[in-house]
């Protein structure tokens, strides 16, 4: 049976048989050339001028009909090059034969025939190709030599061409293999390749938010039909390369005229689209090409989303006062019912009583209105050491002497002052208010980490339970009786609406330390 050839292991042979037989073609001309050129001392170095010459001829003739049939006839290309290989061995003898008997040049030509036909044959085609041309070589001379001893001399060079012929013949063996591996090697990487540009391409596909990426010239490298559909760009361009320019102008322009910084956003309508456009923009690192990716998604159905976590955050946070706020109002009703029947000096307990529930009532709704301001950042430059130290003189002068700071002078952050010192004010009295009895004081240090400031407030006294960690910033979660756990919720919210990180640390020894970390600026 003839063995299945993969259409590009069959295109592969083809291309390698067509530069083959254009290399036999320029040989053949060569020959002919450099044989009229030596025309005239025919008589000394052809031993058959004649045949020599009938030779070339016939080689001209066949090597360019089977060039041409080669490339106008490409049906049944494995015996046209089996054919080329049988051409070459009769021509190369006759020539061996006419200049009398075994040559180097010649033999050399024998082995550019037997390497290549490691490459275009089968295994066993191109051992019989071997062997023919060994056979071709060696045969003349040994022939030649059983009538003529004086010739016993040269059956060196039949034996040495021979040896090289095998060596050639392993060596092209061994190539192949080699080539082979790598062609295996490169086939499963291009199908691991084509399988993951499928899933990309199916997920792409699938997810409603629109992706688009373009080069440095704003043409179009990657789109999914949720982009093309928001920019009104046919579904057919989705996976094809284009100019922005050629079918979104609009888009084009703008992304032209404005120099967007990598996430920055902007909203974008056009004549093309029915959507309103939140465009995201994100630069990609791409080795040795800028690429930009710009994130599509409907207004619309963005500002739908906004508004049901807004709802459901206010569901949460309506439950959880209600929750907290029941206990101070037990308290207060009881107190009440109790007031009734009592004395003059257990009304007064009992007022007192009422008063203080009032009053943390009154600390829940605050806190709580404060973290429904949801007051915009407007963040400064702000030098760390100049603010803690006002800090500490007018906003915390009652406990100033429990305070002790390690902050370099050269230390600069972005924040907005109000929240930093809210922040700070709350990280500070939690310090001492949890500080161990006979620690003299809390400690507020700051260091950098590459181009981040951590600030540390750290405390000496118990530390925070392992079960409690999780819940820290958790609004509503306090360790404190009286407590309204809104302190950590809110400079948690402060921090990351100025791009900063509020976060506890734990210690190896006694103590405990929430670290705010912010960008350091030069």
């Amino acid at each position: 049976m003839t063995p299945k050839v993969s259409i590009p292991h069959y295109l592969t042979i083809y291309r390698l048989g067509t530069l083959y037989a254009n290399y036999r073609l320029i040989i053949a001309l060569s020959l002919t050339l450099i044989f009229f050129i030596t025309i005239e001392n025919q008589g000394l170095q052809y031993e058959y001028p004649n045949l020599y010459f009938y030779a070339l001829m016939f080689y001209v003739g066949s090597s360019l009909a089977q060039l041409l049939l080669l490339k106008y006839f490409q049906h049944a290309i494995s015996a046209q090059i089996v054919g080329l290989f049988a051409v070459d061995l009769v021509f190369l003898s006759s020539l061996t034969f006419a200049l009398g008997g075994p040559n180097i040049s010649i033999g050399l030509l024998f082995v550019i025939s037997v390497f290549a036909s490691n490459f275009l044959l089968s295994k066993h085609q191109a051992l019989f190709m071997t062997l023919v041309a060994v056979i071709c070589v060696v045969y003349q001379q040994f022939v030649g030599s059983l009538f003529n001893h004086t010739d016993l001399n040269n059956i060196g060079n039949s034996v040495f061409l021979a040896f090289l012929f095998f060596v050639v013949y392993g060596l092209g063996q061994f190539s192949i293999q080699r080539f082979q591996l790598l062609e295996s090697l490169t086939t499963y990487q291009s199908n691991e390749l084509f399988k993951f540009q499928n899933i990309n391409r199916y997920i792409l596909e699938q997810i409603e938010v629109g992706y688009l990426v373009l080069d440095e010239n704003c043409k179009i490298i990657v789109s999914n039909p949720a982009a093309c559909t928001l920019l009104g760009i046919s579904p057919l361009y989705a996976h094809e390369q284009f100019h922005l320019a050629t079918f979104q102008p609009d888009l084009f322009h703008i992304l032209k005229r404005s120099l967007l910084a990598d996430g920055e956003r902007f909203q974008f309508e056009s004549p093309q689209s029915t959507y309103v456009v939140d465009v995201r923009v994100q630069n990609l690192i791409v080795p040795q090409q800028a690429l930009t990716l710009l994130i599509l998604e409907d207004a619309q159905k963005l500002n739908q989303k906004v508004q049901q976590l807004k709802l459901a955050a206010l569901g949460q946070l309506s439950a959880s006062i209600a929750h907290e706020i029941r206990n101070p109002l037990a308290a207060i009703v009881q107190a009440n019912e109790l007031n009734q029947d009592s004395d003059q000096a257990q009304r007064e307990l009992l007022g007192q009583m009422i008063a203080k529930q009032a009053k943390r009532i009154d600390t829940i709704i605050q806190d709580t209105l404060a973290m429904a301001k949801n007051k915009k950042t407007q963040t400064i430059r702000i030098h760390l050491l100049s603010f803690i130290q006002d800090l500490i003189q007018n906003d915390l002068s009652d406990v100033a002497q429990q305070i002790q700071f390690e902050i370099p002078a050269s230390f600069h952050l972005c924040f907005d002052e109000s929240q930093l010192r809210q922040v700070l004010i709350n990280l500070i009295r939690n310090a001492i208010r949890h500080n161990a009895k006979d620690a003299e004081f809390i400690l507020i240090q700051a260091q950098r980490q590459n181009d981040i400031i951590q600030i540390d407030v750290i405390d000496f006294g118990q530390g925070i339970d392992q079960a409690d960690i999780a819940q820290l910033f958790k609004p509503f979660f306090s360790t404190e009786i009286n407590g309204t756990g809104l302190g950590l919720y809110l400079s948690q919210s402060m921090c990351e609406a100025n791009q900063a990180k509020l976060s506890y640390i734990q210690q190896k020894q006694q103590g405990a330390c929430f670290r705010m970390e912010c960008a350091f600026l030069d």
